[in-house]
């Protein structure tokens, strides 16, 4: 029997831990894997002042988290600002950007993924975002395939830095039919705030893969 979807709602700063311990672990499976190039060597929880700065992200309401049985399987981070890094001119303005989603890589993830980036798209519709955007390490086939199938569309690559190493990244947008908001009769949600450098720190560090095999 399929397992249902998992449960999303805002997380808060008691989340942190919880919120790390999913990232560690996703850090861990690429490594195993033999994927330093993604998101470097160190874990994330161990990179000094990070923890507080998922902790600021929670506060500002700029991120989602996927539960099942009581336990984090999945998170999404995503805000109505481009981070600087991204090419000018490559996304939309307005649209809202997708600065993380990962998920859990056992079972327990499975849909987790489909579930944060339909999520997304509720997300960026109840802003009156025209698109939503991303970017992630190019030389992710996994990553290539799962946002190819989601309807992303590359726009462009660049290239950025990781422990001193050239990288390239892609950027994708998938463009959004504006809501009718006199036939929904509804007013936009307040945006949430951007994560701001916070983000920018770690810009490699922002992508894992879809639901888990």
């Amino acid at each position: 029997m399929p397992r249902s979807s998992p449960g999303l709602r805002p997380a808060t700063a008691d989340d942190v831990t919880a919120l790390l311990v999913l990232m560690d672990s996703v850090h861990a499976w690429l490594i195993a894997r033999g994927r330093p190039e993604q998101w470097g060597t160190v874990p994330f929880s161990h990179i000094p002042g990070f923890p507080g700065r998922v902790a600021d992200w929670a506060r500002r309401n700029v991120v989602t988290m996927a539960e099942r049985d009581g336990r984090c399987v999945g998170m999404l981070a995503a805000a109505l600002t481009v981070p600087p890094r991204i090419p000018a001119g490559t996304v939309p303005d307005g649209s809202m950007f997708i600065h993380t989603v990962m998920t859990d890589r056992g079972p327990g993830g499975r849909g987790a993924g489909a579930a944060l980036l339909k999520e997304a798209e509720r997300l960026a519709r109840s802003h009156g975002a025209p698109a939503l955007a991303l970017d992630h390490w190019a030389g992710s086939p996994e990553l290539n395939r799962l946002y190819d199938e989601h309807g992303y569309v590359k726009v462009t690559e660049y290239t950025d830095e990781q422990a001193g190493e050239p990288i390239r990244n892609t950027v994708r947008v998938r463009p959004l039919r504006a809501p009718d908001r006199t036939a929904q009769n509804e007013e936009p949600t307040q945006a949430p705030a951007s994560p701001g450098l916070a983000l920018r720190s770690f810009p490699h560090r922002r992508f894992s893969y879809g639901d888990p095999p």
